[in-house]
């Protein structure tokens, strides 16, 4: 969360596609050499060799209460309490999507830029900065060459082969179907 409006809407930023964020996706994936099951704290320490700072913080009193990661552009720095940092580490579904949603921000470019911002203008789904962080983390953690190449069509497969939450899953699965990719 780059502390946009709330959980459920970020900021606006530029307007991205599924395909656009998924191709962003498969090329980090590819590059950060990403595999599951990975070495989560061995991921996180590498991330310095691409000049991005991750800052493990105390759960409570430095992050703005309720935020559990966030990305700040101007430092280069990924933001992660001590729980979601030692939960990704030992591979809780859940802490790895948040670390992965934070990378999203990064590497989608997110950038907050008040001018932007029009008061009481409702932010358009594929310029919500927090809707962009989910798709990516989504495709990121569960490629969709993958899901297609091994038939991945039900949660339980999904959970088994990427580690994902269950709900992760059921959303990445009735995402697909709705538009018909599985």
């Amino acid at each position: 969360m780059m502390f946009g409006h709330g959980p459920l809407q970020g900021f606006r930023v530029s307007p991205r596609s599924i395909a656009d964020i998924r191709d962003v996706a498969t090329r980090s994936r590819a590059a950060l050499g990403f595999r599951w099951p990975a070495n989560m704290g061995r991921f996180l320490e590498q991330l310095i060799s691409y000049s991005i700072t991750v800052d493990v913080v105390e759960d409570t009193g430095v992050l703005p209460r309720g935020v559990l990661a966030c990305w700040v552009p101007e430092s280069l720095t990924l933001y992660l309490t001590e729980r979601i940092y030692k939960g990704a580490c030992a591979g809780d579904a859940r802490a790895v999507f948040t670390v992965f949603h934070e990378m999203g921000h990064a590497l989608l470019g997110h950038r907050r830029t008040l001018n932007r911002e029009v008061p009481g203008q409702e932010i358009k789904t594929y310029e919500d900065s927090e809707w962009q962080a989910n798709q990516f983390a989504a495709e990121f953690l569960m490629p969709l060459d993958e899901i297609v190449r091994y038939s991945l069509t039900t949660e339980a497969l999904l959970l088994n082969r990427f580690g994902v939450s269950m709900e992760a899953a059921r959303i990445r699965l009735n995402r697909l179907r709705r538009t018909g990719v599985v």
